[in-house]
């Protein structure tokens, strides 16, 4: 197998195909002509059982070994965008008791600002959020005690797959243990050892913590990264979905219900559908006769042979677990805040400005923080709206949810789908989606829409049918669109089995 290779003047990515999950290669010259080229891993993980439905069927362990080969074993970047399973979870995934990664040298390492071990508001972010799961934790094994189905309760699967993205793993379904052990230890997580492996391997001096305004080069290039997200006011951490006609048709809002965190704790302070005037402590109401009788866990009914009574502690006399069902609007919240802090970096050619836009899973919160604070090249002030307008290559947000791309018009005054591509190299838009819909749809309830079918269509618009997405391994020319045009696109493109490349060019 071949080095991965730019061409002379422009790049080359690499879309890896091992399911529901991102993980690009980027190639770019060397700044040395005489040089190696440049490799730059963006993520690595997928959600486990989605590589099935992949056409052929995808091995990750293949998925690494190929990468190991394409670059040499030598990466000069990796990019983490954020802690969720299927960025992250291929990272510190072995074969016969050794790591993939142990045998890859990596040079630097980017995180966002809300990794850094030293940034006041990111440790505060931390704790909180590990708070929230071990509530949600044990407010999972609570429900799945209490409910009918036990297990197979559709809340406590909900919660199932937010805690795999939480902690990461490898296998379909919940490991009790393993979660419950590294909702106390955080460290003990897959997914916090994929971000060790890489932070252990780059060295403490050549790790990055990024945050919004701030530019670099890509190590050993000309090729310089605009760093837009995440932002860092809280408020915008946790706003999720879009407002108004922001959002594309057949989107949705979460709401997120009462608090079931408080619940979980025995807060006598949690939120009640009733005036605090109106409610009885459980402590106090056990206490006294009437309650413990008939809604308590003991006591007995009347039987005898002329009728049969409901018991008086029959299951349906109390709500012991209903409340608990609200714990999976809190789930989405988690999920979405961890979302939100998506390290967002723009790639811009040196030649031509050209501009490649990876954007993790950021949501609303994420975008519309754009342009707060504009990037800076010496005195010049470099803005969102300047560099979406420059954007020949989009990696959609979050699999193409409703959430992580906002729809507008190009006089709106916050990034949208308009905004990209809409300067002199618009005809040459390209978008990239992680997504395998049979199973977004299949395997989650409810079902996730990965993509949304508005925002598909919409992608396929703007770019003229030029939409790589994972589980489509052929794409076809629309008829408006030329057969020259047509050409182009599918001489600077690959398909194979486990990988999609697209070559753009720098003049």
């Amino acid at each position: 197998m071949s080095i991965f290779k730019p061409p002379k003047n422009g790049a080359a990515v690499r879309m890896y195909r091992q399911g529901h999950g991102d993980c690009y290669l980027l190639a770019f010259p060397n700044e040395n002509e005489n040089g190696d080229p440049v490799h730059v891993l963006i993520d690595c993980g997928y959600k486990p059982g989605s590589q099935r439905f992949v056409d052929p069927p995808t091995d990750p362990g293949d998925i690494l070994t190929h990468i190991q080969e394409s670059t040499g074993k030598k990466l000069d970047l990796v990019i983490v965008t954020h802690e969720h399973q299927d960025h992250v979870n291929l990272f510190p995934k072995k074969k016969r008791g050794k790591r993939y990664f142990d045998a890859i040298d990596i040079k630097n390492a980017w995180f966002a600002w809300t990794e850094s071990p030293t940034d006041r508001l990111a440790k505060r972010l931390r704790k909180k959020h590990g708070d929230q799961l071990l509530q949600l934790v044990e407010a999972r094994n609570q429900l799945a005690s209490f409910a009918a189905a036990g297990e197979n309760d559709p809340t406590v699967q909900q919660l199932d797959a937010v805690l795999a993205m939480e902690f990461g793993g490898e296998q379909d379904g919940f490991d009790r243990r393993a979660m419950g052990a590294a909702a106390k230890d955080p460290a003990k997580s897959l997914n916090k050892q994929g971000l060790k492996l890489i932070k252990d391997k780059a060295g403490k001096r050549n790790v990055k913590y990024l945050s919004p305004g701030q530019t670099r080069l890509v190590p050993n290039t000309k090729v310089r990264a605009y760093i837009l997200g995440p932002p860092r006011r809280e408020s915008l951490l946790t706003d999720e979905d879009p407002v108004g006609d922001e959002s594309f048709p057949g989107g949705h809002s979460s709401s997120h219900g009462l608090s079931f965190g408080a619940a979980v704790r025995g807060d006598a302070n949690q939120s009640t559908p009733f005036a605090a005037e109106y409610c009885v402590g459980k402590r106090k109401a056990l206490a006294r006769r009437h309650f413990k009788e008939h809604y308590g866990r003991s006591g007995s009914g009347v039987n005898d042979d002329k009728k049969v009574e409901v018991v008086d502690n029959a299951d349906w006399r109390r709500i012991d677990g209903e409340w608990l069902h609200s714990a999976g609007s809190l789930a989405l919240k988690l999920n979405t805040g961890i979302n939100n802090t998506s390290l967002v970096v723009a790639f811009e050619l040196p030649k031509s400005k050209r501009v490649l836009l990876f954007v993790g899973d950021a949501q609303r919160g994420n975008w519309i923080s754009w342009d707060d604070k504009p990037c800076k090249v010496g005195r010049k002030k470099v803005t969102a709206r300047d560099l979406l307008g420059r954007t020949v290559l989009y990696k959609v947000g979050h699999h193409g949810s409703h959430n992580a791309t906002l729809a507008g018009e190009m006089d709106d005054d916050y990034p949208n789908l308009a905004w990209m591509g809409s300067d002199e190299f618009g005809d040459e838009f390209v978008a990239m989606i992680n997504a395998v819909n049979e199973w977004a749809i299949s395997a989650n309830n409810p079902p996730w829409r990965h993509p949304l079918r508005s925002i598909e269509r919409a992608l396929k618009e703007k770019a003229q049918g030029r939409v790589f997405q994972t589980d489509t391994n052929r794409l076809r020319k629309p008829r408006d669109v030329s057969r020259s045009t047509w050409e182009d696109f599918k001489n600077r493109s690959t398909f194979e089995d486990i990988y999609f490349d697209y070559v753009i060019n720098d003049d």
